[in-house]
């Protein structure tokens, strides 16, 4: 009977195996992103980029049972933090819907040409003819550290997957349609494109 059960064990591979762990993820020597009074459960699909890479590669190998505790770095997870993200535009940049107020901490969606742009910013600091905008992720240049158990790990079915997530693989997305309430900076009329 156990040579059964040991046969089917999966062991976690790069690409299209369905992963199921009950996680807990802390900034290191910082605050508790999830699982901080009960562990969290997250299910993937490995190959896909649904995980920061560091997780997913510290992952393979492994099958159902095993407990693991890692760090990830940030060139794993989120990046490293770069300066040059850091932006000082006009106020006459930026075109709120009515009513609204920026302040420190909002996040504005952002609508650019470029692939490899960020989808939001966060105001870090609004001046009194400009604003301060970050670009970099909010966990960029932060090591993350991962205490898991994985409770599930099979190879992936067609119904664990989206036919689209090969296409997005291959490079071949779409932009995906935006809020109305996005801002959008240098546009001087929302409407026009």
């Amino acid at each position: 009977m156990d040579d059964k059960i040991a046969k089917t064990q999966h062991k976690i591979e790069d690409s299209k195996s369905y992963v199921k762990i009950r996680y807990s993820v802390r900034v290191a020597n910082g605050r508790v992103l999830k699982g901080a009074g009960e562990p969290e459960v997250m299910d993937f699909v490995t190959g896909y980029r649904q995980v920061v890479p560091g997780l997913e590669l510290r992952l393979l190998g492994h099958e159902v049972g095993d407990k693991l505790s890692f760090s990830v770095p940030p060139e794993e997870a989120f990046g490293p933090r770069h300066q040059e993200l850091v932006i000082e535009k006009s106020k006459s940049d930026f075109h709120f819907p009515p009513g609204w107020e920026p302040y420190p901490g909002m996040e504005l969606p952002l609508l650019t040409g470029g692939d490899n742009a960020p989808d939001t910013v966060i105001i870090r600091e609004v001046r009194e003819d400009s604003i301060v905008i970050d670009a970099n992720h909010p966990l960029s240049g932060a090591t993350l550290e991962y205490d898991l158990e994985i409770v599930e790990a099979r190879p992936a079915t067609s119904s664990d997957m989206c036919s689209e997530w090969d296409e997005q693989k291959s490079g071949d997305e779409e932009p995906c349609c935006s809020s109305p309430h996005q801002i959008i900076l240098g546009a001087q009329d929302p409407e026009v494109n």
